[in-house]
């Protein structure tokens, strides 16, 4: 079975080319800060929402497993002082966490893998951050250590959706990208018509993903992030654009 997950979905949206080196020839990336950290703070908020006992989570128990988690992965840094900026971001971060949300919360599911099918050839897969039961029902939460976009992308959230109320067999009444560099939210109320709409494009793509076989390039700003530039057929259109658009 064919599992797509809303990151493979958007690789191949942004790049076929670039969807083709990772998924299809399996080129492995190589590690980076912001993925590392991004790893770090998810490993502690879900380590700090374990602790059974309430009274034990603390802003300082907070930053402590926080540390205690950097300690197994320093990789993807360029020095010991970009290290240092990194980490004193991610505390930032968990400090602003503790300042603006309920540090007794209770819950769910924590960092829940599902691979769900919605048909016989495809099945979506996915991490669940968070899942909170709510008085009105479920919550989905994303932890985004990213800052807060100008457009949000909501299809994350809708398969996320999608996937829980398949497994659980529950409604989910609120899905949320959580900030954690500012501790802001974006929420919605997913609509049936919204998640149908998110199931047709899930399709369509799977459609285009196996029938795919030439692979272009699509050139934009996600090619700054992008681990296969140095082997790219529109390498030189990159650097060019890079350096006309400041991206």
């Amino acid at each position: 079975m064919f599992k797509l997950s809303s990151f493979r979905l958007r690789v191949f949206r942004e790049c076929r080319r670039r969807y083709r080196y990772r998924y299809v020839e399996g080129m492995p990336t190589r590690p980076s800060a912001h993925n590392t950290m991004g790893a770090h703070v998810h490993n502690t908020l879900k380590a700090f929402f374990s602790l059974p006992e309430p009274e034990e989570r603390t802003p300082e128990r907070l930053l402590d497993l926080l540390l205690e988690s950097w300690q197994q992965n320093r990789s993807g840094f360029s020095d010991l002082d970009d290290e240092e900026r990194w980490r004193e971001r991610a505390a930032a971060q968990m400090r602003t966490f503790a300042r603006e949300h309920d540090l007794a919360a209770r819950p769910l599911l924590l960092e829940c893998y599902l691979a769900t099918p919605i048909s016989p050839q495809l099945a979506l897969l996915g991490r669940i951050d968070r899942v909170d039961d709510d008085a009105d029902g479920l919550h989905v939460i994303d932890y985004k250590t990213g800052r807060r976009p100008e457009e949000v992308d909501v299809q994350q959230l809708h398969l996320y959706t999608v996937m829980l109320e398949r497994s659980l067999g529950r409604p989910v009444a609120r899905a949320s990208y959580l900030y954690l560099d500012d501790g802001t939210a974006w929420s919605a109320c997913p609509q049936r018509r919204e998640l149908e709409e998110a199931l047709a494009e899930v399709n369509t793509a799977y459609n285009e993903i196996v029938n795919e076989r030439d692979y272009p390039t699509t050139v934009g700003r996600h090619c700054s992030f992008c681990d296969y530039q140095s082997i790219c057929p529109s390498r030189e259109e990159i650097v060019g654009r890079r350096l006309h658009s400041g991206w």
